[in-house]
């Protein structure tokens, strides 16, 4: 510091024009040196959202799906339209679907029958409706609401709002002729299911969650429906479930809470963390191969955490109303959907 007064005084009151003249020119071309550079080093700073879309007109999203192969995208609306886009949310047109008799619409998911890929849509009015590129199959399931479904080889699963879960064997799709069977039956709205694999190639894991809190964990295989076995339960936190998914190698659950949190749950242990905790409900999450979290919340924020770590690497405020919505595409790109019905594509820090 004594060195600048110093300076600023020899500079000041120095009879010396020429070296004044010099000294300003020096400091002149270091500014104008320093402001490029500077210039430059913002501008390498990408945008979290690198494209969006209006799908406005169709309400607010209620759910995203991926086709594994072809890498279509199914968004669905609550008010029960379904609109299909490429991995670059460019829309396909010809192939948007309303889905008749169904008041509203909770969920959709790919999967196969008889080796045919089929989008699965949980309704309202009790049924879940299997579509492919030429035509629908309306399976009723349930005298409630369906709010999930997902198929598991030949048999359907399916949670309801009454509070049941029920696997049905799919006989045929035109007549719809199923064999269901009550798996499990508890207190409050089963508002979700989730699968994993296990080590077992003929065995998998069901979980299915409710709105008290209660988690009901069960192994499938194909004697599942002619000898049902008692669930694991778990219950971390007296609060709604709104979304989880199984970490990718089974072993763990994630949980998001209508109370905002991010629970982890040990499977083995029983054991639980909780992983962040936002200031809304959150909504949705997802979790990509390198076990990074997206989760979404109903400030318009999706928050991208380490599962390695368990800290934030990521915050993004990217609507003004919740968002309802979001899965990983890819390992480096997220789509989500908010309640007005805008599609975003967001690049993770470090993609090309």
């Amino acid at each position: 510091m004594k060195h600048i007064f110093r300076f600023k005084n020899y500079f000041f009151h120095s009879k010396n024009n020429q070296l004044k003249r010099l000294l300003l020119v020096a400091f002149l071309l270091t500014g104008l040196w320093l402001t490029p550079q500077q210039g430059r080093v913002w501008g390498q700073e990408q945008p979290f959202v690198v494209k969006k879309i209006d799908l406005s007109q169709y309400g607010a999203a209620a759910s995203i799906a991926q086709d594994p192969e072809s890498k279509q995208l199914a968004i669905g609306f609550y008010n029960c339209n379904l609109i299909f886009l490429d991995a670059n949310l460019n829309q396909d047109q010809k192939n948007n679907l309303f889905l008749k008799n169904c008041k509203r619409f909770f969920r959709a998911r790919y999967g196969e029958f008889g080796s045919i890929p089929f989008l699965i849509s949980s309704i309202y009015t009790g049924s879940s409706v299997l579509h492919n590129s030429q035509e629908n199959f309306d399976i009723p399931l349930h005298k409630a609401a369906v709010t999930d479904s997902l198929i598991l080889q030949d048999y359907l699963l399916s949670s309801s709002d009454d509070g049941s879960v029920t696997i049905s064997r799919l006989i045929s799709l035109s007549p719809p002729e199923v064999n269901t069977f009550k798996l499990y039956q508890s207190i409050g709205v089963a508002r979700n299911l989730a699968f994993t694999h296990t080590s077992n190639p003929e065995v998998g894991k069901v979980a299915v969650s409710y709105d008290t809190g209660e988690i009901a964990i069960f192994n499938i295989d194909h004697d599942t429906a002619r000898n049902p076995v008692e669930p694991s339960t778990f219950k971390t936190i007296n609060s709604r479930i709104n979304t989880f998914k199984f970490t990718p190698d089974g072993a763990k659950l994630l949980i998001g809470y209508f109370t905002g949190e991010l629970v982890e749950l040990d499977l083995a242990t029983g054991a639980h963390k909780t992983l962040a905790k936002v200031n809304s409900w959150l909504n949705a999450l997802d979790i990509n191969s390198e076990n990074l979290v997206a989760i979404a919340d109903d400030q318009g924020f999706v928050k991208i955490i380490s599962l390695t770590t368990g800290k934030i690497v990521e915050e993004h405020k990217i609507s003004t109303t919740g968002i309802n919505a979001v899965i990983f595409t890819d390992d480096q790109t997220v789509v989500a959907a908010d309640a007005t019905g805008m599609i975003y594509q967001g690049k993770l820090a470090g993609s090309n």
